[in-house]
């Protein structure tokens, strides 16, 4: 990420600008929102697609490859959310530390029961949905939802260092949480 970007999405935080945000991950998704806050290894963003928030994402702080501003106060998506009473952007529940792996997706796992996490470099396509079960130094385990919200039968394992996205709070994991009931 070049100075310009820095500046961009300093910005954008200090602001509340609507951002796009590109990554140098292949195949990556460009993102659409509000940058809530920035660390050395995670960037956290409150989700908007469709002038509508749904929910928070945080991604690899040294992955943001173009920042772009979409617009600040007089931008049609700040004037319907707030014409809704979204504006301020609200926080996600909990605090979620930008400067570790292990320390955000834990927060965000007991905050919100089920996450999404996404290994980008290994399948962009991909999203695992579930909650944490166990979280070791190099890895976690992740007991996992199908995408008819039902229970895997057992946690699967994922490396850490290959978790480039997590997103949580959104409308997906919401209703999966809703229907797949209590982890057995």
């Amino acid at each position: 990420m070049d100075t310009r970007d820095h500046t961009v999405l300093d910005r954008a935080q200090a602001e509340g600008r609507l951002v796009r945000l590109r990554r140098t991950l292949p195949g990556a998704d460009r993102l659409e929102g509000f940058v809530l806050g920035t660390g050395p290894v995670w960037t956290l963003l409150a989700n908007c697609v469709d002038h509508r928030l749904d929910g928070w994402t945080a991604v690899h702080t040294c992955s943001l490859h173009k920042i772009r501003d979409r617009g600040g106060e007089e931008s049609l998506t700040v004037r319907s959310l707030r014409g809704r009473g979204l504006w301020p952007v609200p926080p996600p529940r909990a605090e979620l530390p930008l400067d570790e792996h292990s320390g955000l997706i834990a927060a965000a796992s007991a905050a919100y029961g089920l996450i999404a996490l996404h290994a980008e470099f290994i399948d962009p396509d991909v999203c695992r949905v579930g909650t944490v079960t166990e979280l070791r130094p190099r890895s976690l385990r992740l007991h996992e939802v199908d995408p008819e919200a039902r229970w895997y039968p057992k946690p699967t394992k994922y490396r850490l260092r290959d978790i480039t996205r997590v997103d949580l709070g959104g409308h997906y994991t919401d209703v999966l949480r809703e229907f797949a009931g209590p982890r057995p």
